[in-house]
């Protein structure tokens, strides 16, 4: 017949009267117990040495990391190069990257002789171990709500501990400032030489031209193409208009007549001056037709890379001044809101709480212990019969 639940009620309520009257019958001891670890809970955390939380909250500062014309010129280049010197202020993980490096850690390590503050120096890699130390000490908590940064130094030396948290704040703005120089110098020495190449070029062109217009005689290409069609276009126009003239005058009064006799000559002073002005023998224009169109292109092009180089300078030289300011400008990478002090209360350790931790926790083992030698006690009977009757069952089993 299988128990019913009542009868499983009243085996549990008497397993726990049992409990009781075990815990009951052993009250001494577990007091004593007790009261034991509480006033070893008491002596440990007396003896227990002091640590001290000393906290920086910085912000990232105003705007970006370069002026506003900078900013502007960046954003009017192409991506790769506008990014080239660009970052957030609000990106926070250069930052974080800087705070946990070890270059910082171990400037913080030879400021403040860590090895001997931490007492390592018996240790195989003393620095090392006081690099382990320091990061174990500090943290680095960034509101993402407010956007600030907290710096956090423990030591067990309040004013150490607030020294070391403004001395990380300082190291990150001049290892961030160094940073920023190295890439600022990278790009005026970018800037700089496609300047000077730019400068170059303009100079190899305004020689070329110079060199065209002694050649050529062409100082406006344009204006004086036009003046010399317009000229040659006059001298056209002028000796066809004596040769009819000459040709009227000649069919009535003859070869002999002085007036025909002239404007035979003006016929032909004009014909020459035409002729000369097509051989390039005009001052206003002095190449010969033929090699028009050839001068010509020679110097569009000439004149094209003028006015490229030109530009490209135009561009340029605010870019290289800009960067030569912020080659020499410091720039700051974080405010600081609140910079540490010393604190006056301990952060660690939570005396009160260690204590009732270490009491309760005793108190707690002890009652196992009891539990078990109880239940112990009551199954060792069974456990003697069983194995005492072990010898009398393998002999029946056995043929």
């Amino acid at each position: 017949m299988p128990p019913s639940p009542a009868d499983g009620a009243a085996t549990s309520n008497l397993r726990t009267w049992e409990a009781l009257r075990t815990l009951y019958a052993a009250r001494k001891l577990l007091l004593g117990v007790t009261l034991t670890a509480a006033i070893g809970a008491v002596i440990l955390a007396l003896l227990l040495p002091n640590w001290y939380r000393a906290s920086a909250r910085v912000l990232p500062p105003a705007g970006t990391a370069f002026s506003p014309l900078a900013s502007q010129l960046l954003r009017d280049l192409p991506g790769a190069l506008g990014s080239f010197l660009g970052s957030s202020t609000r990106d926070y993980n250069r930052y974080l990257s800087i705070l946990t490096s070890r270059s910082l850690h171990e400037r913080v390590v030879d400021q403040f002789n860590l090895i001997a503050v931490y007492k390592l120096e018996r240790e195989k890699h003393p620095r090392e171990a006081a690099l382990r130390e320091l990061r174990d000490n500090t943290s680095f908590d960034v509101d993402r709500d407010f956007e600030y940064l907290e710096i956090s130094v423990m030591d067990r030396d309040p004013k150490r501990a607030a020294d070391m948290a403004n001395f990380m704040v300082a190291e990150l703005n001049r290892i961030n400032a160094q940073l920023l120089t190295e890439n600022a110098t990278r790009y005026r020495q970018y800037v700089e030489r496609r300047y000077y190449e730019a400068l170059a070029r303009l100079d190899s062109v305004l020689d070329a031209q110079q060199r065209f217009q002694e050649k050529y005689g062409l100082f406006n290409v344009e204006a004086q193409t036009r003046g010399l069609l317009e000229y040659m276009a006059a001298l056209r126009a002028q000796a066809l208009e004596t040769e009819m003239r000459y040709e009227a005058l000649r069919s009535q009064l003859g070869d002999e007549n002085p007036q025909v006799q002239l404007l035979a000559e003006m016929r032909r002073a004009a014909e020459a001056r035409y002729r000369q002005a097509l051989a390039g023998q005009e001052r206003l224009l002095p190449v010969p037709q033929r090699e028009i169109p050839a001068a010509l292109r020679q110097y569009l092009e000439l004149e094209r890379e003028r006015v490229l180089q030109t530009r490209i300078l135009e561009v340029l030289a605010p870019l290289y001044e800009q960067a030569r300011f912020e080659e020499e400008r410091r720039v700051e990478a974080v405010q600081v809101i609140d910079p540490a002090v010393p604190p006056v209360r301990k952060a660690w350790p939570p005396r009160t709480l260690l204590v009732i931790g270490i009491t309760l926790a005793a108190f707690a083992l002890s009652v196992l212990v009891l539990l078990a030698r109880a239940w112990w006690q009551a199954q060792r009977p069974l456990f003697d019969h069983y194995v005492l009757t072990m010898p009398t069952r393998q002999s029946q089993s056995s043929p």
